[in-house]
């Protein structure tokens, strides 16, 4: 079958707008764009109150969706047994020749839906975090039933061809994709009341304990003893408890009051014009995104990355380049981060230079529309052998 005719149907286990909703609606939509006919099953569970993003950013993307799946996160026997059903009356209604999943409890819904059918869906499932899922009972029984994966980072590639035996020729090694950036737009410079003489550091967080902001007002500390005119941006929201005990009390207790900017939560318009402002991009921890899709973000706009070495991180600083450097990845203490900012923000050639190679590292290794080909490739391997979870 040829993957132009193949129906094709994504899978999202999560209402919520988390790490993964991103990357995985975006591949949706650039995949429509090539022209594949792509739907997203839109989940039907949200808690009492909450908001179902993912059937927002959705349509904001013009990807169409079917509904009658819960789709819910965490595993519960009855919804899954329902959800099986569903899914097998929608793969024998819509015809479908490709499921597509992105999270542990849809790829498990998927594996045990297509069991018996005479002319199974192939399944691909693409990986979100650098190191591969664990071998548990679920993840073992939704692999065996499984075509191919996309990974973003070697560790995890390799992992599942170890650890669930698909074979290397099925697993994609894809870089995380970030969306081209219009670099001369509106910046946020003179609303936060900042100008020329002060270099801004930028960090996007949620605002929660394991972020390590222990870790970021000491790196600041260091910086602005070293620069006085640096300015820190926190990009980020929590809830009051957190955001007192992780945020405005720390900075009272270092005296950074006046060098720390707060604007909240930005999205959109108010995003682009955020990240324009910043001389330089700080990342600790990855959060629910394993891509850590706002380093991404930042390099798309020509900014270089000071970060830790945690997860995929140093992964998205070496640049396939030689001598290119699109930033830092540090041993997680003041000293090493606040040297390697320091040297940016004193430096401006050099900054100019690591921030033009985080620009071409996000253009033409992480572009999206390449990944979307080469997706589209993975799916007319896995159509060319239907029916064959292994062979």
């Amino acid at each position: 079958m040829n993957v132009a005719d193949a129906r094709i149907l994504h899978l999202f286990a999560n209402y919520k707008w988390t790490g993964p909703a991103d990357p995985a609606i975006r591949a949706a939509a650039r995949l429509r764009a090539l022209g594949l006919d792509v739907t997203f099953a839109q989940g039907i569970v949200t808690h009492r109150g909450g908001e179902h993003r993912m059937a927002e950013e959705l349509a904001r993307a013009g990807v169409p969706v079917v509904v009658g799946l819960e789709l819910r996160k965490h595993f519960h026997l009855g919804a899954l047994l329902r959800d099986v059903r569903a899914l097998r009356r929608l793969i024998a209604r819509d015809r479908c020749d490709l499921l597509h999943c992105h999270l542990p409890a849809d790829h498990l819904i998927a594996a045990l839906a297509v069991r018996g059918l005479p002319q199974p869906p192939a399944i691909v499932r693409s990986l979100y975090d650098p190191e591969p899922p664990p071998r548990g009972l679920r993840s073992r029984a939704a692999f065996r039933a499984t075509f191919g994966a996309i990974a973003p980072a070697r560790a995890a590639a390799d992992g599942v061809v170890a650890g669930f035996g698909l074979p290397p020729g099925r697993v994609l090694l894809q870089p995380p994709v970030t969306e081209p950036r219009r670099l001369d737009g509106p910046d946020l410079r003179a609303a936060w009341g900042l100008d020329g003489r002060h270099r801004v550091v930028g960090i996007t967080a949620r605002i929660q304990p394991h972020r390590r902001f222990d870790l970021l007002w000491a790196t600041a500390r260091a910086v602005v003893d070293a620069v006085p005119h640096a300015r820190f941006v926190l990009l980020g929201r929590g809830n009051e408890r957190d955001v007192r005990e992780h945020v405005t009390e720390p900075i009272a207790r270092l005296g950074l009051q006046g060098h720390v900017v707060l604007p909240g939560y930005q999205k959109g318009a108010a995003y682009d014009a955020a990240l324009r402002t910043l001389d330089a991009f700080l990342f600790l921890v990855p959060g629910s995104d394993g891509t850590c899709r706002a380093v991404c973000d930042a390099m798309a706009f020509g900014r270089p990355v000071v970060c830790t070495r945690a997860g995929i991180l140093p992964e998205l600083m070496a640049s396939p380049r030689p001598g290119e450097t699109p930033g830092h990845a540090c041993e997680d203490t003041p000293a090493a981060l606040s040297a390697a900012l320091v040297r940016y923000l004193r430096d401006d050639p050099l900054r100019a230079r690591d921030g033009a190679a985080a620009l071409r590292r996000a253009r033409e290794d992480m572009d999206p529309v390449a990944a979307a080909r080469r997706t589209a490739a993975r799916y007319q391997q896995a159509l060319s052998t239907r029916g064959e979870a292994r062979r």
